[in-house]
């Protein structure tokens, strides 16, 4: 009887030392894919669905060029915002923008804490690049930069190198040689 405890604890010790086995292989395969789906949901959020330069990405900047069917000044609605390090540039410049006919709705540092080293940013949902286009004319070197906001306001950012907004009397800017015309909104 001695013998059979003996050998049966040995079984069991050796069944035992087999789900134990098999216990850890699958606790690391579980944590392998954990590992994965965490790189790989970090790299689509910090990459994009598409790479930089790809066409088509409604996110990628633009050069605007005159727009064709542009609302009037006095029906959009502007937002001008300071990505500098200079004090009282968005307020001044907005009370320019109030004297062109535009709407400003707010004036502020930019929120999304983003560095402009050009001039300015004009950001704004695709189906109002047309009234953003209007309001990239109003600096030179401005980049239209489409977003997924779902209000119809216009951001005007103000970049490292903005010095003035354009002259009225100035003919319209031709789109900027860098950067991809923009794509109409489909």
């Amino acid at each position: 009887m001695a013998f059979e405890d003996e050998q049966l604890t040995e079984e069991e010790s050796a069944r035992r030392h087999h789900w134990r086995r098999i216990r850890t292989s699958v606790t690391l395969l579980v944590l392998i894919g954990v590992v994965i789906g965490a790189a790989w949901y970090s790299w689509a959020n910090v990459v994009g669905e598409e790479e930089p330069g790809t066409a088509g990405s409604t996110t990628q900047p633009c050069a605007p060029g005159a727009p064709t069917s542009a609302p009037a000044p006095a029906d959009v609605q502007v937002n001008v915002y300071n990505a500098t390090d200079r004090n009282g540039l968005a307020s001044a410049v907005a009370r320019q923008v109030r004297d062109r006919g535009f709407t400003v709705v707010d004036v502020d540092n930019d929120p999304l804490s983003k560095s402009v080293t050009g001039t300015a940013e004009v950001r704004s949902r695709p189906d109002d690049q047309a009234a953003a286009e209007l309001v990239a004319t109003l600096v030179p070197g401005a980049v239209y930069v489409p977003d997924e906001r779902t209000e119809a306001t216009i951001d005007l950012v103000l970049g490292d190198t903005f010095e003035a907004l354009a002259d009225p009397a100035a003919p319209p800017p031709t789109p900027s040689a860098e950067l991809p015309p923009c794509q109409a909104a489909s």
